[in-house]
C-alpha cells in the first residue's frame, strides 16, 4: 500500500492555493446573504470543511456564527481566510494515522477529540475567556460558539 504524504508535503501542494483563499471567500461568498456557518459548509465553494470544524474555524476567527457573509469586514475574511488554512493543517497533523490503523477501524478512529475548543462542549465555559458556550442550531445543523468572542456586530 503507498504511504500518506506528510503534511510538510500536503502543505507545499495546497500552499499556493490557500493564498488566493481570502479572494475566493469574498468572491464566492461575500455578497451572500447566508449565515457564515452555513456558507463554509457549501462543499461547492470550500471542500473539506464539516460541521465540526465549521465550529472550530469561526471561533478561531473571532466570527459570529450567524452573522450573514455579506456582513464581514475585510479584516474579517482575511482572519477567516487565515484560520482555515491553519486550522485544516492543524487537525491534519493532529489526526494523523498509519494506512492500516484507519483500514482496522474503518475510519472510525477519530484523534482530533482532544483538540476541539468549543465543537461539544456546549455548557462549558469558553477555553479564552471564560464565558458558557452556547450551543443552537444553523441550517439544520448543531453550532457551540463563545457569545463574547464571537460577538454579532452590525
Amino acid at each position: 500500500m503507498p504511504e500518506l504524504p506528510e503534511v510538510e508535503t500536503i502543505k507545499n501542494i495546497i500552499e499556493p492555493q490557500i493564498q488566493g483563499l481570502f479572494i475566493i471567500n469574498v468572491t464566492c461568498l461575500g455578497k451572500r446573504k447566508k449565515r457564515m456557518k452555513e456558507c463554509l459548509l457549501d462543499q461547492s465553494v470550500i471542500a473539506g470543511i464539516g460541521n465540526i470544524y465549521s465550529d472550530e474555524i469561526l471561533f478561531r476567527a473571532k466570527i459570529y456564527p450567524s452573522m450573514p457573509a455579506n456582513r464581514l469586514t475585510d479584516k474579517e475574511w482575511e482572519s477567516l481566510a487565515a484560520e482555515i488554512a491553519k486550522s485544516l493543517f492543524y487537525f491534519i497533523e493532529k489526526n494523523k494515522i498509519s494506512p492500516e490503523d484507519f483500514l482496522k477501524t474503518k475510519g472510525q478512529d477519530y484523534r482530533n477529540t482532544p483538540f476541539l475548543q468549543v465543537y461539544g462542549h456546549a455548557h462549558e465555559p469558553c477555553p479564552n475567556c471564560g464565558e458558557t458556550l452556547i450551543r443552537t442550531a444553523i441550517g439544520g445543523r448543531g453550532c457551540v460558539y463563545c457569545p463574547n468572542c464571537q460577538r454579532e456586530h452590525e
